[in-house]
């Protein structure tokens, strides 16, 4: 606009030689710098008026200049004559931009929208305000309401005319600003132009609360209605103990205008980031610790913030071991919010692992049974979660912000009690499982278990396609049942999981030389043999296995890793590869780097998954066997010297700190001695001594808390998955569940449920991509929602999640609304149909 005005002054004013534009708060200069005027010479006044009227007199004198100076036009007389460049201004002329006739012209507007132009010309003049309100600037949508609304946007930066319950909000974040002058800025042009109580209106109608004047505090003031409301819409106010109820919005159609602004809010990612600044900011003054406090933590709050999420840890945390059940409901319902913090949501995560843990120890009625395959059993289905849920606690709280937590939550004491009750349970259970043991006489051929020695017969051996066996050294059965979920995350992946009875001393090599072929081995002072070659080294164990079929071949997984795809698919032609992956082990049995042995487990299913699935997608290889070598023991706080037990000084032929090896078994007060012979195919005339649970014998340089060698569940039962891969993807998928089916109704314009992934991602069931929303007949008439239900936990309590429908204001007067989730392959017939009864009805215009 500012280039035709002065392409047009010059043209109409032909003996015109400068045009003075005077931008008191340089409002224009940026667009005046990017003009392009042909024959129209541009000037910047800098403070030089003595320098700028030589060059305007002499050096310019035959250009046309347009001079830009950021000063007010001089109206009177004393400003006139301190003008230096008077004279000048006097002959020529200055350039105006609020000519309402040739706005009008500009926009082809009618003669009776005239006096509404000239009402806000003073705004409407500036390019960027004309930017943002050319949608509403012609003569069918111009009207006072729509302009306010457009020119309140330009004033509060927005690019385009938003919804009053975005200004609204943007507002708002503007008197959490420690610098007032943006505030003041729009508070001025609003007031200069008289609609002030016009933005106060809309205000009213988009939160509820009335003020009188927009200021800081009044602004404030609202912001802590909102939080409150925010929090407490759901629950009736304690009158005479809230002592913020004076903030309680009761009118039905209010919450719906502001669940209706705040949903507004969340969907825009510019401004949701200063909002919630800004409701934090007024959680200062709305404790969140005082509304626990009258309420209690059993209180059916609409919502949780980061202050109540804390007072509801602070009143649970010493109830950790009493009342499991009841704080993992309780937090894993605060955990359906979707705007947690990330430290807090990880201290939840923390906490409940804990309980998840306790209330699998309390459970357990005894830790006596009859048999090995007893405990095998019970380990096998349920014991092993206790291990996997102390392994999560572990590495979540190795990651946790201990700056960023309140330090009335006594995590040290939190902590301290977890690796107690760990300890204990790990003592007892495998102080029973080796009692039994010992009972059978540590003999593996009376146990009616798979064993490890047998694995290459029973697995390999009969097997007529092409098969890779994967060996992770130290993957645990509770760490492969991890595992095993994260494959099944692959929709054509049908891989199940066993387990097999690994060898004492659960060592290394005497892991690898059981899972070979061999009906000879020899344990050989260490250096174990089969068939009279050494079990050390991929080149070893190729000749071994090429005994048994002449184009098998052994490799490490870290020389796989260097090939590129050519060579791995000449590999994987092979019938049968064995690949010796070591990232567990590796770790924890190095005395500097043990207590990274859980990263070392995260880092070893995620290279696990990933070689698997490139196994049968890219190489076409038909089975793929995961197994392990052994399992592991480890507390995360160090074992004390004093609990370390003495090894014998004398006849030893080799030890560690789970075991050691003589060749009589004389020192049965040191633990549970047997013959090597009885859990192993060696016939080396020689005798295991283990301690009599999970204890530790003195050994110098070497770690204490990961350990391995004995003769405990953690360290014997190790996995074996079985992994195949269909053509298609398995056609079963998980199934939807409506949590709080009977009691869903539709309030303030929100409804929220609860679902429940019926089954977890496993062999038979993939994941499955929903779409959610309400409809009036055949009408979307809310937000559409899509989820993916992909949850691979075995646990229900986490496979829920929160959804939020927000209903449009079409539909806002409708009775009774249904609620349809759909399979996204299939949006014509419904998974799920309910009829919600609609308890708002009210809904106006925004």
């Amino acid at each position: 606009m500012i280039e035709e005005k002065v392409i047009s002054y010059f043209n109409r004013f032909p003996q015109l030689r400068i045009l003075f534009f005077f931008d008191e708060n340089n409002e224009h200069l940026e667009e005046v710098q990017k003009l392009n005027l042909s024959g129209i010479h541009k000037e910047f006044w800098e403070n030089n008026p003595f320098s700028l009227k030589c060059k305007l007199t002499e050096e310019l004198v035959n250009k046309k200049v347009l001079l830009h100076l950021p000063l007010p036009l001089p109206v009177d007389k004393e400003s006139s004559q301190n003008f230096p460049l008077m004279g000048l201004l006097l002959a020529n002329k200055e350039l105006q931009l609020d000519n309402v006739g040739t706005f009008m012209e500009d926009y082809n507007l009618q003669r009776h929208q005239k006096a509404l132009i000239a009402h806000y010309i003073s705004e409407l003049k500036y390019a960027g305000v004309q930017e943002v309100c050319k949608p509403i600037l012609n003569p069918s949508t111009l009207t006072e309401a729509a302009l306010q609304k457009a020119l309140f946007s330009a004033f509060l930066k927005f690019k385009n005319i938003e919804s009053w319950w975005l200004q609204v909000a943007k507002l708002l974040t503007l008197a959490n600003y420690s610098d007032q002058s943006e505030l003041q800025r729009v508070i001025n042009k609003v007031t200069n132009l008289n609609f002030e109580n016009e933005v106060i209106r809309h205000l009213k109608e988009a939160t509820g609360v009335a003020i009188q004047k927009i200021n800081k505090e009044s602004l404030l003031d609202v912001a802590r209605s909102i939080l409150y409301n925010k929090l407490t819409q759901t629950i009736p106010t304690a009158k005479n103990t809230d002592p913020y109820g004076n903030f309680k919005i009761t009118d039905s159609t209010q919450l719906t205008r502001l669940n209706q602004m705040l949903q507004e809010v969340e969907k825009n990612a510019t401004l949701k980031s200063s909002f919630e600044e800004l409701l934090e900011s007024v959680s200062n003054d709305i404790r969140g610790a005082k509304l626990i406090e009258v309420y209690g933590d059993e209180g059916e709050f609409s919502e949780f913030n980061t202050e109540m999420i804390w007072a509801v840890v602070n009143k649970i945390q010493d109830h950790l071991a009493s009342a499991p059940a009841e704080i993992i409901k309780k937090i894993e319902l605060i955990s359906l919010q979707s705007n947690i913090d990330a430290e807090v949501k990880n201290t939840l995560k923390y906490i409940v692992q804990i309980a998840k843990m306790q209330l699998r120890i309390n459970v357990i009625a005894t830790y006596i049974l009859d048999t090995p395959e007893d405990y095998i059993l019970s380990y096998t289905s349920e014991w092993y979660k206790i291990d996997s849920n102390y392994r999560k606690a572990i590495a979540i709280y190795k990651n946790l912000n201990f700056a960023e937590i309140p330090i009335q939550i006594n995590l040290d004491k939190i902590h301290e009690e977890l690796n107690t009750t760990y300890e204990k349970h790990t003592d007892v259970l495998n102080r029973e499982w080796l009692k039994c043991l010992n009972h059978f006489n540590f003999d593996y051929s009376k146990i009616k278990a798979p064993k490890q020695y047998d694995f290459y017969n029973t697995e390999i051996e009969p097997t007529k396609v092409k098969v890779v066996v994967i060996i992770s050294d130290a993957l645990r059965y509770e760490v492969a049942y991890e595992l095993l979920s994260e494959m099944h995350s692959d929709s054509k992946n049908t891989a199940e999981i066993r387990y097999m009875l690994a060898s004492i001393p659960s060592k290394t090599n005497v892991g690898m030389a059981q899972l070979l072929p061999g009906k000879n081995k020899k344990f050989n002072n260490g250096d174990i043999l089969s068939e009279g070659i050494s079990i050390s080294g991929t080149d070893n164990r190729t000749k071994i296995l090429q005994l048994q079929n002449k184009d098998a071949h052994a490799y490490q997984y870290s020389d796989i890793e260097k090939l590129n795809q050519s060579a791995k698919r000449e590999i994987f032609k092979k019938p049968v590869v064995y690949i010796y992956h070591d990232v567990i082990d590796a770790t924890g049995d190095k005395k500097p780097s043990e207590r990274r042995t859980f990263e070392a487990v995260k880092e070893a299913i995620n290279e696990l998954k990933i070689m698997v699935k490139n196994l049968h997608a890219t190489h076409a290889v038909t089975k793929v066997i995961v197994t392990a070598d052994h399992g592991f023991l480890y507390n995360d706080r160090e074992i004390e010297e004093k609990s370390l037990e003495q090894l014998p000084s004398i006849d030893i032929v080799q030890s560690h700190n789970r075991y050691f090896l003589t060749i009589d078994n004389s020192l049965r007060d040191l633990g549970y001695s047997f013959p090597l012979k009885a859990t192993t195919i060696f016939e080396d005339d020689l005798h295991v001594t283990v301690p009599f649970s999970v204890n530790r014998y003195r050994k110098q340089g070497v770690g204490h808390q990961f350990v391995h060698c004995g003769g405990s569940l953690q360290e014997l039962i190790i996995p074996l998955i079985e992994s195949s891969r269909k053509l298609e993807a398995v056609t079963q998928k998980v199934s939807p569940l409506i949590i709080n089916k009977g009691a869903l109704k539709i309030v303030s314009n929100i409804l929220k449920l609860n679902l429940l992934q019926e089954q977890e991602v496993s062999r038979t069931h993939k994941e499955r991509l929903l779409s959610i929303g309400l409809y009036n007949n055949l009408s979307l008439v809310s937000n559409e929602e899509n989820i993916v239900l992909n949850y691979t936990s075995e646990a229900p309590s986490e496979r829920m999640l929160r959804v939020e429908l927000l209903l449009t204001s079409e539909a806002a007067s409708e009775a009774f609304l249904k609620l349809k989730i759909f399979d996204n392959e299939d949006k014509l017939n419904p998974l799920i149909e309910e009829l919600i009864q609609n308890n708002t009805l009210i809904q106006t215009d925004f």
